[in-house]
């Protein structure tokens, strides 16, 4: 049976844009089918419908679509300039100047790399302080770059290859060169691009929820869990049943909300309408004195369209609740 068959409710993109949502069924048909038309300009909405939350499973497929629908001459407005910004800068940002506070201690040399991603060195600085300060707090030796380049994934959903696969190639260089062992993660995006590049290079992969811990002391207070799509449903797809348990030991009670994409994500850069409505559907759910996440990007579309939806809960990311 089809995945899409045993599902009970609608993917967050054909939830809120139902008139452009392409099935799985059809978005093989196209692939199977790509030497035999051209995508035309008005299929953007359609294509682009889609904020890589992986739920579907074709996740990969719908990124071939968009390639294709660039090879066939059409256009995405502002990506020629969001091109020269990332051959420029290593980054979706022009101002990509890290703003992360950084704990004092953090060694100069070390084979683990700490890689905090640009999403949260710019957008989201808070989040990659309390995980740096964190795995410092339990011993967890590592070291950082004085300068990041993005994974790769921000532009690769755009459909744009050749400026992914250089950001590939400059990143793995900088690792190369800097003999690093192991990467920690603490962005999904990042994580799945890594995984996908430098395993091979024999580079040890890892989230930094690996390394998270009950509390000593027992804790109180109802959690609303926004999990992280790609990684439920995808590359780590235990990592919700641990998340929940690492909190009811600590003492919290899990707060019971449907599993949904925040809408964040790589949705923000392309249909950002599709990817707001999204939100603004998602944060109606939250409930309890807290929400909290392991993704950078909905920390940031929760803050943002939290506030405008003027919900109770408090914000709170993992390492601000275990510790």
């Amino acid at each position: 049976m089809d995945k899409e068959e045993k599902k009970k409710r609608k993917y967050p993109t054909q939830e809120v844009e139902p008139e452009n949502f392409l099935t799985n069924k059809e978005v093989k048909e196209l692939l199977n089918t790509r030497d035999d038309y051209k995508f035309e300009q008005e299929d953007f909405y359609r294509l682009y419908n889609c904020v890589h939350c992986r739920e579907c499973g074709t996740s990969d497929e719908r990124i071939a679509l968009k390639q294709k629908f660039l090879e066939d001459g059409n256009k995405i407005k502002g990506l020629e300039q969001t091109k020269i910004v990332f051959e420029k800068h290593g980054s979706p940002y022009k101002d990509a100047k890290r703003r992360i506070k950084l704990p004092e201690n953090i060694p100069k040399e070390s084979d683990t790399l700490l890689y905090f991603g640009c999403f949260v060195n710019v957008k989201v600085p808070k989040y990659g302080e309390h995980a740096a300060q964190y795995l410092l707090e339990k011993g967890i030796e590592y070291t950082i770059l004085d300068k990041e380049i993005c994974c790769g994934y921000p532009i690769l959903v755009t459909g744009d290859t050749e400026t992914y696969n250089l950001l590939i190639e400059r990143n793995k260089k900088i690792f190369i060169e800097n003999g690093f062992k192991k990467i920690i993660t603490i962005c999904p995006s990042c994580l799945m691009t890594f995984q996908k590049h430098y395993s091979d290079l024999g580079i040890e992969i890892e989230y930094y929820t690996k390394y998270l811990e009950t509390t000593e002391t027992q804790k109180s207070g109802e959690v609303s869990i926004q999990h992280a799509c790609p990684l439920i449903y995808d590359v780590m797809p235990n990592i919700k049943e641990d998340i929940e348990n690492l909190l009811e030991n600590s003492g919290y009670e899990i707060m019971d909300i449907p599993l949904f994409c925040c809408g964040g994500g790589v949705g923000h850069q392309l249909r950002k309408d599709v990817a707001e409505k999204i939100a603004n559907l998602r944060v109606k759910d939250y409930k309890g004195d807290f929400i909290t996440f392991y993704c950078p990007d909905c920390y940031w579309y929760i803050k943002v369209f939290g506030k405008r939806a003027r919900i109770n809960p408090k914000i709170k990311d993992l390492m601000e609740l275990l510790s």
